[in-house]
């Protein structure tokens, strides 16, 4: 009778905690230097993978190859086309049942754009050319059924191209190509119009945002500035529509041109665009330092509380890449994950310039070798629609070091919990909170291999990437080198693609 208790209680507290699961991996045999592909999440339709090969003998043409794989990974389709050499990638997307791919060429002769749309059950393609005499420099991609808005710099000024799918003529969005702004969001609403945020400098010089709405028809709907001082300027922001044409932003906000945040702002707009913004530093929050060693983080603590009992208030500087607003029944949850550039100095030739003096008065010279972006944490903080912080909570990913910003912790959400999860090397990290309540800590689980005697070579695994798919399901894929010395039927050894199906159950 106790034995069964003891199994009764452990199976009732297994139950209450989330699980990832791998139901399903599909592995593509990948022969030497061949290309690998790239992969766009498509719901429900299934996933999409694509990638350019060389035509031997040939200079001009390369072959474009797609296929399509179903929820179960069975194939649906796959094709072949003849492809422009010149073409580069520039971004993808994924809207309403089809794909979109975005290529510039790299040629001096022309500065078209090729936009490739292909339905992702039947496979038909439409090829759009997006005449463009305007060199710049891609910034976003996104899509709302009827026209394809791309975002970019011309001169180190923000540019905004809306292309109609019908009439085929690409327009400028009026009032964004200002001296000194940097584009920070483009949004599609439910109601497909369309939100330009803008970073720029108010008539204070003080760094603000400008949400500039437009229509379809690329007309200017309105134009917000939001409020901002020379201690609280915000830096970078997310929308998310309430009920039309009501708002909700947050980010992070800073001194007037800092480059580090303070703490997060969330600011709530109206019908009329009166708005009201609600200001939170970083010292403020429960579980903002949790990701630090137990000590450390005790240490701040104090610090805070000895400021706070003399009615002072305690600055912390952090770099933040906010990420989407998520809707979470009656609550937003904004997600941000803290960085910092990370250098190596190295013995160099420079001369006099990057030289440092050693402790004998020796001239010792060195190179600043950037490394990459060093990850620290993850915040996420729960909201209601008044821009009340109902709680926050963290999780610690120090391990990741990225050559590029990007995206790394994905967020699924459950009736009563919330999954935090993030791919790095072959392992899913993974963390379960309930608004300021940690339900289960930081778990480790590896990729999970095809056959059961399968094992990976040593430091041959690269994550390319971690997409949400539909639902609470999620694909991760990337490339390893496995050997299976045991099983027969099997290759010995075998270098693959592969997507593994993750679910938060």
């Amino acid at each position: 009778m106790n034995r069964l208790l003891v199994f009764v209680f452990l199976s009732l507290s297994i139950s209450g905690f989330s699980q990832i699961l791998q139901p399903d991996r599909h592995e593509i045999v990948l022969a030497n230097d061949e290309k690998s592909y790239e992969v766009i999440a498509c719901e429900k339709q299934g996933v999409m993978l694509w990638r350019t090969l060389n035509i031997p003998k040939v200079t001009d043409s390369l072959v474009f190859e797609v296929a399509v794989l179903d929820t179960t990974f069975s194939q649906v389709w796959q094709n072949r086309f003849l492809f422009n050499a010149s073409l580069r990638f520039m971004a993808q997307k994924y809207h309403d049942g089809k794909a979109y791919l975005l290529f510039r060429n790299i040629t001096s002769k022309t500065r078209n754009l090729r936009l490739i749309e292909l339905e992702v059950r039947s496979g038909t393609v439409r090829e759009h050319i997006i005449k463009n005499i305007i060199p710049f420099s891609y910034f976003d991609m996104e899509v709302t059924g009827e026209s394809v808005v791309i975002g970019g710099y011309f001169n180190y000024r923000p540019l905004v191209l809306l292309f109609d799918f019908e009439e085929r003529v690409p327009r400028i969005l009026p009032g964004l190509f200002n001296d000194h702004s940097e584009l920070v969001q483009m949004k599609v609403s439910e109601n497909n119009t369309i939100d330009v945020i803008v970073k720029g400098r108010n008539a204070e010089r003080v760094n603000t945002l400008y949400i500039n709405t437009f229509d379809n028809n690329a007309r200017l709907i309105k134009v917000i500035e939001l409020q901002a001082t020379r201690r609280r300027a915000p830096l970078f922001g997310r929308s998310k529509a309430l009920e039309w044409p009501s708002q909700i932003v947050a980010g992070v906000y800073g001194r007037r041109n800092s480059e580090y945040s303070r703490g997060v702002f969330v600011a709530n707009i109206n019908d009329y665009g009166e708005q009201k913004i609600k200001y939170y530093n970083y010292a403020e929050f429960e579980n903002f330092f949790k990701y630090m060693r137990a000590k450390r983080e005790q240490r701040v603590k104090r610090r805070i509380e000895r400021k706070r009992v003399k009615n002072k208030k305690i600055r912390f500087n952090y770099r933040l890449l906010v990420h989407e607003l998520i809707s979470y029944g009656d609550q937003y949850i904004l997600l941000g994950e803290a960085f910092y550039p990370q250098y190596k100095s190295t013995p160099g030739s420079s001369g006099m310039f990057g030289s440092a003096w050693t402790v004998n008065r020796g001239l010792y010279s060195y190179d600043r070798i950037f490394v990459g972006f060093q990850y620290t944490h993850a915040v996420v903080i729960g909201l209601d629609k008044n821009g009340n912080i109902l709680w926050d909570n963290s999780f610690e990913i120090k391990d990741v070091l990225s050559k590029q910003l990007q995206q790394f912790v994905h967020v699924s959400v459950g009736e009563d919990n919330v999954d935090l999860l993030y791919v790095f090397d072959d392992a899913i990290r993974s963390k379960v909170i309930r608004g300021n309540e940690v339900i289960e800590g930081k778990e480790l689980v590896d990729i999970k291999l095809k056959y059961e005697n399968d094992e990976t070579e040593e430091k041959s695994t690269t994550i390319y990437g971690l997409q949400k798919w539909y639902d609470n399901v999620f694909v991760a894929f990337g490339e390893q080198s496995i050997k299976n010395m045991q099983q027969e039927g099997i290759r010995l050894k075998r270098d693959v693609f592969f997507l593994n199906k993750l679910v938060v159950h």
